[in-house]
Parts: C-alpha cells; structure tokens; sequence
C-alpha cells in the first residue's frame, strides 16, 4: 500500500511536469555566461560583448552618452505553453553614474520569431537619480512571466534606453551570468496539491 501511494504521488509529480511541457530547472540559454562573446546572443545600440575585467566575460549596456540605448537578447528558444518562466541577471556590475531606463525580461514570438506577440519586462533602473538604485559588484535581479498563449518562441532580452549620466567618470552595466529556466505555473501547482488529500486517504 505505502509503495503504492509513493508511485501515485511520483505519477502526480510527473505528471504536472508532462502538462507543463518543458524540462523544468533546466537552463534554457545558450552561453549562459557570455564565454563565447555573443555566439548565442544579439545586440543592438550601444551594447556590445566584452572581457574588461580579465577573464569574466561579459554583455556591455554602454549608458556613459546622453541618449544612448541597446541591449542583448537571444533567438530560438522554444515557448511552452503552461509554464512560467524564470529568468535572472546573476552577476551584474552598475557603475555609480549608471543612469538609465534598464530593464529586463521576455518577449514573446509568433513561428517566424520576428512577429512580437507579447511582453514581460521588468524595470531596474527608472532614469531618476533618487530611486535608490544599487550599484556595485555581484548584483542580481529576477522577474518571471507566464509562457504567452501562441507563442513559438520565447525571447529573454537586457535593454536600456534614456541615457543619462550623473557627472563625470563610467556610468555603464554589464550582465556577466544570466539564467532562463522554466519552472510550474501556478495553476499546474494547485492541481498537484489538490491530488494531495486524495493521496493520504488512500493510504490510510
């Protein structure tokens, strides 16, 4: 009976993963950490892929002239419907006079993944010196979305825009580690805990 219920509640487990339709926890990008200088990944603007800090590769977001704008993006990553995805800026470096719109998230594409159906993007910086945004070493951002309904393809992006520097001295950002992993979408979790209670009466 006890190896019974563990196979059902296993079965429930794999189960929401199959609904789901995607590898869960699996890295989704490309070149995580940009060692293959943009071979997986575009740009655009100001933006480029650099090694300025002695073997940590990285994306540049170039916001040191007044209007500067760009960003990074990767191509070809298959959008499944009913999962969220995750996706994280793992290591950044903001320099002090960063000043910028910066945002950061997924975009969503029909099959010619050029067609933009949808967007999540989430703001780190708001162009405005006094909304406290940190700057330093070792910084890390996370946002999630839902996987867009008739999408083909799912597009994580970096950008800035509206660049303009406090004062003298750099006033950049660079992304040196991202993750995109899709994980189970809430209403795949509710259906699991739902299946609990059955589960524990028939064990008893």
């Amino acid at each position: 009976m006890k190896n019974r219920n563990s196979a059902t509640l296993a079965l429930l487990a794999s189960s929401t993963i199959a609904a789901a339709g995607a590898p869960l926890g699996v890295e989704l990008l490309n070149d995580p950490g940009f060692d293959q200088f943009g071979t997986f990944w575009g740009k655009f603007g100001a933006a480029d892929f650099n090694d300025f800090f002695g073997g940590n590769p990285h994306a540049s977001l170039f916001a040191d002239g007044n209007g500067n704008f760009g960003g990074v993006f990767q191509l070809g990553i298959d959008n499944t419907e009913g999962v969220t995805y995750e996706f994280s800026l793992t290591d950044v470096r903001i320099e002090s006079n960063f000043n910028a719109n910066f945002r950061f998230g997924l975009e969503f594409y029909a099959a010619d993944d050029a067609t933009k159906l949808g967007e999540t993007l989430a703001v780190i910086d708001t162009n405005d010196p006094n909304d406290g945004l940190a700057t330093g070493d070792g910084l890390s951002f996370t946002m999630s979305a839902d996987a867009f309904a008739g999408a083909a393809f799912v597009r994580p992006i970096v950008l800035f825009d509206n660049a303009a520097p406090l004062g003298s001295g750099q006033a950049n950002a660079f992304v040196f580690s991202a993750s995109l992993v899709a994980v189970p979408a809430p209403a795949g979790l509710a259906a699991f805990a739902a299946a609990l209670p059955l589960a524990a009466r028939r064990r008893r």
